[in-house]
């Protein structure tokens, strides 16, 4: 699957910019080459080193000189034109009060774009009983330990015999993407297409966090599929990811209290 592969090859970044000078050098004096932009420069670099992974759109950073490239089921680095350096993680920026993680402006506005392209019956909801003051995206996988304890805080829960309020306690609607790790052909993805495709989603994708029994279903309008690339492409590359309508994304699990600061500190 893509993102195993991914996975794989993600260790030899670390050893990329030991070999890479002295790897070029040895191409470039036994096989001169046409003059290539800095984008075919980048995507011949990274298909080395990841295997052909997929790759989003190569564009130019907030630095000079650096450009951005998300790898799809993978993780979002930074790379110089000629593809000798990469730099991944968070980049922060100075200010007065501090440093201030720097957030991609296209990858902010291409996630605010697909949250607001989703029609109804896209996700699976998980709403308040009484006001929903907040919305939350959460790319999810059946079979993944961290996305099931999320869900057991969906209302309220004991944590070292003190009682907290879930996410639905504190006015947090959550509304599940796929995102089967394996793939969308994989039976993570079929356990998250049965859920999906059944009578009543959300008891379906209930029992599935419980690691209770589902009767299989497929449907023509399950977006199993194009959540799972989707997700690459806006930066997902684990679960639980969480996405919130402003285009900021959390990989990893937040626990109800934690995921209302991040809300609120955005507002």
């Amino acid at each position: 699957m893509i993102l195993t592969a991914v996975r794989s090859c993600l260790l030899c970044l670390a050893f990329w910019a030991v070999t890479a000078g002295a790897q070029d050098a040895a191409e470039t004096e036994s096989s001169p080459s046409a003059v290539q932009t800095p984008e075919q420069t980048i995507t011949a670099k990274l298909n080395k080193i990841t295997g052909g992974a997929p790759l989003g759109d190569i564009r130019p950073s907030v630095i000079d000189g650096l450009y951005n490239v998300q790898i799809i089921g993978g993780p979002a680095v930074m790379i110089t034109g000629d593809g000798q350096h990469v730099i991944m993680g968070d980049m922060y920026e100075v200010t007065d009060g501090g440093l201030a993680p720097i957030q991609d402006p296209y990858l902010l506005n291409a996630r605010k774009d697909f949250v607001a392209s989703l029609k109804e019956g896209d996700t699976i909801n998980f709403a308040p009983e009484g006001e929903t003051k907040h919305v939350a995206y959460v790319f999810t996988d059946v079979d993944c330990g961290y996305c099931r304890r999320l869900h057991t805080q969906m209302h309220s829960y004991r944590e070292r015999g003190e009682k907290k309020p879930g996410y639905n306690d504190l006015g947090i609607e959550i509304r599940y993407l796929a995102f089967p790790r394996a793939g969308a052909n994989s039976p993570s993805a079929a356990k998250l297409e049965s859920a999906w495709c059944a009578k009543d989603p959300v008891a379906a994708l209930d029992k599935l966090k419980n690691l209770e029994q589902v009767e299989p279903a497929t449907c023509d309008s399950a977006p199993i599929e194009h959540q799972y690339v989707k997700g690459g492409e806006l930066g997902v590359n684990a679960t639980p990811t969480i996405l919130l309508p402003d285009g900021r994304l959390f990989v990893g699990f937040q626990s109800p209290d934690r995921l209302l600061e991040s809300i609120e500190q955005g507002q």
